[in-house]
């Protein structure tokens, strides 16, 4: 009696690996981005950043808390153009995990204040430029909750609003 029959073709695992790898590719492809609850912090980050991205002044006027805003508009805002980016919660050694309250020291000061609420993010931007020019930035967003609602306080990234004031 002869096997033969009953054997499986040597390359039938490389090739279903490899069918394997191009399903969980096109799965990872397809996702979009991840969109955060807008009533946590990381949300209202994300609300304000998209709003940059898609040019939407207002909107992201609308995040930022009035005594951090002062009398800019979302047209001040537009002043300073389009940045083209991608973000990224949290940072490459970040030990607050993306989101967290900052300490105070042992001398009492505190940088930044306490009960402030801080939204690390990475920003990569690139260019068109020769090369694949591309760089990353680690920006802190400040954060203050009133009444269920996360506005982003100081001066947010990349637009600094005391050029307005």
């Amino acid at each position: 009696m002869s096997e033969k029959g009953s054997k499986i073709p040597r390359w039938l695992l490389p090739a279903g690996l490899g069918v394997l790898v191009v399903i969980l590719v096109a799965i990872a492809l397809a996702r979009g981005p991840v969109s955060l609850d807008p009533e946590t912090a990381e949300g209202a980050v994300q609300e304000y950043l998209v709003a940059l991205s898609d040019e939407r002044w207002d909107d992201a006027a609308a995040v930022i808390h009035e005594d951090a805003l002062g009398d800019c508009t979302g047209d001040d805002i537009a002043m300073f153009g389009t940045v083209d980016f991608t973000a990224e919660l949290g940072f490459e050694g970040d030990f607050f995990g993306g989101v967290g309250m900052r300490e105070t020291f042992d001398d009492g000061a505190v940088n930044p204040p306490p009960g402030d609420t801080f939204v690390d993010v990475t920003i990569h931007h690139s260019t068109d430029g020769g090369f694949g020019s591309s760089w990353s930035e680690h920006v802190s967003f400040e954060l203050l909750e009133e009444e269920g609602f996360w506005w982003i306080t100081g001066d947010p990234w990349p637009y600094f609003v005391w050029n307005c004031r």
